[in-house]
C-alpha cells in the first residue's frame, strides 16, 4: 500500500478517515499494518500491501454466498494469469470503450470498479496525470492486480465491495467498469456506489452484458444453450470448470473462431459478426473467456434501455451509447449530491 492511499481511503461502514498503524514497510509501501476507523473504530488490516476493506460476510443470506461465490470463481481464473512487469499499455477492455464511446482522454483520481487482474488498471495507470484506484472482492484479483502494478506509482489497489465503497462522496474524476456490474446481485446498489463517489459531471464508463432480444435466432438459440448448461457449470468446483475450458478451448476456437475469421476474408462480415467466440487468438486463448462465461453464479443482462435506465436511475446522465455485444455507455455524474 503507498502512503498516498491513505489520502483518499474511508471507513466504508461511516465513511470517516483512517488511522494507519504500520507493522512492516519497504520505504514508502506499506507491506502490513492496520487501518482504524478515527470515528467508529473499526479496523482494516492490512496484508501483502493491500488494504482489506471487507469485513467477513453473513454467509446466511442469498446476497452474501453470491458475492462470495462469485469471488471465489473469479479468483480463481485471476490466479491463472501470468503476471509481469508492464512498462506500456495494452489493448484491453477501456481501450474498446475509449474508442466506441470516442472519450476523451482519461485524467485525474480515477477508479477502477472492479479491476479484476488489473491490466486495466495498469494501463490507465501510466497515462499522464493519472492516479488510478482499483477496486477488487476477490483474493486471487488482487493479488495478481498488487503485483502487476507495484512498480507504477499512480496505481493502487484496494480489496473492497462494490456495493460498499471505501472512499468519500464527489471523490473521483472519473470512473469506469467493464463487465462487473451484471455479475452482482444488487447491480443498483452498486451503481448507487459509483454514482455517490463521483464528482458532479465527472465521467463515467460502464459495459453491461446485453440479452440478445434483438439479435439473431442463432445468437439467441446459444445463449439460452449457454444458460441451460450454466446451471451445472456454475455448481463446479473452479478447478474442474477450469480444466473443463481449457479442454474445450481449442474446440471453440476450431468451430467458433475459425469460420469468423474465414467468413471475415470472404467479405461475409454481416454473417461473420453472429459468431460467438469469433475473438480467440489461438486454440487455447477462449480458456478464460469459456470460464468467464460458465463460472459466474449471477449473470444479469439488459436491453438498451434497460442499461440506461440502471445508470439513469442511480443519478448517471448517459450521453452515449455503443454495442458490442454488450452496452457500453457514457454517461457523467449529474449535479448536487447523491446520498
Amino acid at each position: 500500500m503507498k502512503r498516498q492511499l491513505l489520502n483518499w481511503l474511508r471507513c466504508p461502514e461511516c465513511r470517516a478517515r483512517l488511522g494507519l498503524d504500520v507493522t512492516h514497510a519497504v520505504q514508502d509501501e506499506v507491506v502490513d499494518g492496520m487501518l482504524t476507523c478515527t470515528a467508529c473504530d473499526r479496523r482494516y488490516a492490512v496484508t501483502a500491501g493491500v488494504p482489506r476493506m471487507v469485513h467477513a460476510f453473513d454467509r446466511g443470506s442469498l446476497q452474501a454466498r453470491s458475492a462470495v461465490h462469485t469471488a471465489e470463481m473469479f479468483g480463481y481464473a485471476w490466479t491463472q494469469t501470468h503476471v509481469a512487469a508492464v512498462h506500456r499499455p495494452r489493448p484491453w477492455h477501456y481501450a474498446k470503450m475509449e474508442r466506441a464511446l470516442e472519450l476523451a482522454p482519461i485524467e485525474g483520481l480515477v477508479l477502477d470498479a472492479g479491476c479484476g487482474d488489473g491490466v486495466d488498471l495498469a494501463n490507465q495507470a501510466m497515462r499522464p496525470g493519472t492516479e488510478v484506484i482499483g477496486v477488487e472482492l476477490s483474493d486471487g484479483g488482487v493479488r495478481k492486480a498488487a503485483e502487476r502494478v507495484a512498480h507504477l506509482p499512480g496505481a493502487h489497489v484496494v480489496q473492497a465491495d462494490l456495493c460498499r465503497l471505501p472512499f468519500d462522496d464527489a471523490q473521483f474524476d472519473w470512473v469506469y467498469s467493464y463487465g462487473v456490474l451484471h455479475h452482482i446481485s444488487t447491480p443498483p446498489a452498486a451503481v448507487g456506489e459509483i454514482a455517490r463517489v463521483t464528482k458532479p459531471s465527472a465521467p463515467v464508463a460502464v459495459y453491461l452484458y446485453e440479452d440478445f432480444v434483438a439479435r439473431s435466432p442463432l445468437l439467441r438459440w446459444a445463449l439460452v444453450a449457454a444458460n441451460s448448461l450454466r446451471t451445472i457449470t456454475t455448481r463446479m468446483p473452479a478447478r474442474l470448470l477450469y480444466a473443463c475450458c481449457r479442454a474445450a478451448s481449442p474446440l471453440v476456437y476450431v468451430t467458433c473462431t475459425l469460420p469468423y475469421k474465414l467468413l471475415r476474408a470472404a467479405g461475409a462480415t454481416r454473417l461473420a459478426e453472429a459468431i460467438p467466440f469469433r475473438h480467440g487468438t489461438h486454440p487455447f486463448g477462449l480458456t478464460g473467456d469459456l470460464y468467464d462465461r460458465f463460472s459466474a453464479p449471477v449473470e444479469l443482462r439488459y436491453t438498451r434501455s434497460g442499461a440506461e435506465a440502471l445508470l439513469e436511475n442511480a443519478g448517471l446522465h448517459v450521453s452515449r451509447v455503443a454495442n458490442d455485444r454488450g452496452w457500453m455507455l457514457a454517461a457523467h455524474r449529474s449535479g448536487g449530491l447523491i446520498t
